[in-house]
């Protein structure tokens, strides 16, 4: 049999399915005549298509130094995008585009990697210089539309996405992309009609298994999720950032060991992506492992959602102490963490702290000042206001060591006889507030607060929850019910107490978000705290109040919360409950003695 036709047989093998061994008898041959650009072409294809992207990379650029056929680079930049490469990806349309600007598809994947890149604005002008010539292109609109989606300009995607899907309502990205629309807004009931249309369609779509996975996670449903990462994971073996996230969805039901070896796993596959070192320390943290954990929680110090909350990161690398102990006759500046719950949460250790180091100074958000500086009444003076020396790098240079509060775990929190027995906070005690004081002495029962919303956070959708979740909390009998969510939600506070009779008591005069030494006044005076996770739940948490805390979904970002028997080390005063406990009447009737 002559080579034409053997290879005939061999491609015709791949095409009908039996793509692996097709694959195996091809590279033999190729193997004979490796100076065959056109073998060599093949060959990549196939490694591509079966996930074999190194390879694959490596007969592309080969390829590309040996003849000027834009194809090869269109495959190798489409493999760039399959690995998250999207830099590589876009310099490599740029090289393209300096040649010939007239290709429609390399412009349209332009856009593309634009989004990905996050470069939304980018991205959009290039989409609508390609719509201005045609509106009908359906793939474009979908740039568009998540362009917009992902901008948190949801009414202006979903338009866009609708008509995009009129164009094509086969389009295994566009059904994506709504689904994963409708999903972000909560509204579980479209996101799976899109998802499951899509899954319908096309079973073995990479992207399609990745995001109902990712949705079944998020509705709990923690066995499907991990059967569609599996899928995934079959269907492109070594994925990373699949694997990954099936690493975090064994989290969520306290399978450790399979978490641990997942994560493991990832990080053999990708060593440099420290989000996945930041999973395998959220793993450690829930194993009790902290010795270990804290080491790869330094990490997170270097992935770029850290570095765009903390601008000053730049400024002060030289002075982070990495895994190195801090020198007790060195000047030391902490920094707070991303945000105010974190800053509560790991103030959990400046008890630790400003026993053993006395040369510090403690930058924290204006509004806990006062209560740290009444909970450490001899150390009054070293807490400050956030930015008072990290903005200004002058200021910086008087410090030895500069550190993170979450980075303090390495020094203070090695086991679990390390954490604090009861709680650190202290409300103030001649803090008045009248019109509370007016409401108590007229009120009998017992007293619940709830808040039900967390803000200004990526994690705020799917941490929050609705009123309606609440329902059964509001059957406790001979309860008084306080409103402590802070934000704009007084139409659905409105609508909700007027649909179902009930009375939730709202204090004018205190501003939730601001004033923390009247929030916690409130605390204090309160029997129970039902709540999501946000900061008022660290607030309540480190003031010793009773606090029932309902964990978010894909709570394995949250290792402070997600721990199997209810409780946390890091706060004593806390039951831990799941959004389907809150459903349970049952549960909650034994729970709350409804």
């Amino acid at each position: 049999m002559n080579l034409s036709n053997k290879l005939n047989l061999i491609l015709k093998d791949y095409s009908s399915g039996n793509k692996t061994s097709a694959y195996k008898r091809f590279k033999k041959v190729y193997l004979q005549n490796n100076k065959d650009i056109k073998l060599r072409y093949n060959l990549a294809v196939m490694q591509q298509e079966l996930g074999l992207l190194d390879e694959a990379e490596t007969n592309y650029i080969s390829l590309i130094e040996q003849s000027e056929d834009t194809k090869y680079k269109i495959n190798l930049y489409n493999l760039y995008i399959t690995k998250g490469l999207y830099q590589n990806a876009l310099n490599l349309i740029n090289a393209i585009q300096s040649k010939n600007s007239s290709l429609i598809q390399v412009n349209k994947d332009k856009a593309y990697i634009l989004y990905l890149l996050k470069n939304y604005s980018g991205s959009i002008i290039e989409c609508n210089a390609i719509l201005n010539i045609n509106r009908k292109d359906a793939s474009t609109l979908n740039t568009l539309g998540l362009c917009y989606f992902l901008l948190k300009k949801y009414d202006e995607a979903d338009k866009i996405l609708l008509e995009a899907l009129s164009l094509d309502n086969k389009n295994i990205k566009i059904l994506n992309s709504l689904g994963r629309l409708n999903h972000e807004q909560r509204k579980s009931k479209e996101a799976r009609i899109y998802f499951d249309k899509a899954i319908n369609l096309y079973p073995n779509n990479f992207e399609t298994l990745n995001n109902i996975a990712g949705f079944y996670l998020e509705e709990e449903e923690y066995n499907k999720a991990i059967q569609f990462y599996n899928r995934a994971d079959k269907l492109i073996p070594n994925n990373s950032v699949v694997i990954n996230n099936l690493a975090k969805t064994f989290i969520c039901i306290h399978n450790l060991k399979e978490a641990e070896k997942h994560s493991r796993k990832a990080i053999s596959i990708d060593q440099k992506n420290n989000e996945f070192k930041k999973t395998l320390s959220l793993i450690l943290l829930k194993k009790y492992d902290f010795k270990n954990a804290w080491l790869s929680f330094d990490g997170r110090l270097k992935l770029l959602d850290f570095s765009a909350k903390n601008p000053t990161l730049k400024l002060i690398k030289n002075k982070i102490p990495l895994n190195n102990a801090l020198d007790k006759n060195s000047k030391i500046l902490v920094l707070r963490e991303q945000g105010i719950g974190d800053e509560i949460l790991y103030g959990t250790m400046y008890f630790d702290l400003l026993n053993e180091y006395s040369d510090l100074i403690i930058e924290c958000d204006e509004r806990l000042i006062p209560l740290f500086k009444n909970s450490f009444p001899f150390h009054k003076n070293k807490f400050i206001k956030l930015g008072t020396y990290s903005s200004n790098i002058k200021k910086i240079s008087i410090f030895d060591h500069i550190i993170y509060a979450g980075s303090l775990g390495k020094y203070f929190r090695n086991d679990l006889k390390s954490f604090l027995q009861s709680s650190y906070l202290k409300s103030i005690d001649n803090y008045k507030d009248i019109e509370l004081e007016n409401i108590l002495n007229k009120s009998k029962g017992l007293k619940i607060g709830i808040s039900w919303k967390s803000f200004k956070n990526r994690y705020s959708l799917e941490k929050s929850l609705s009123l309606e979740d609440f329902d059964n909390i509001f059957k406790i009998k001979d309860s008084i019910f306080f409103n402590l969510q802070y934000g704009d939600i007084k139409e659905e506070l409105k609508s909700f107490t007027k649909k179902h009779n009930y009375k939730i008591i709202t204090l004018e005069n205190l501003d939730l978000f601001n004033n923390f030494t009247g929030l916690a006044n409130l605390l204090i005076n309160l029997d129970l705290f039902v709540t999501v996770s946000n900061s008022t739940a660290h607030l309540a948490s480190a003031l010793g109040i009773r606090t029932i805390l309902i964990k978010p979904p894909n709570h394995a970002s949250f290792h402070y919360w997600n721990y199997e028997d209810g409780k946390t080390p890091w706060y004593k005063s806390v039951n831990i409950i799941s959004k389907n406990n809150l459903k349970d009447i049952k549960f909650m009737k034994k729970f709350f003695k409804i």
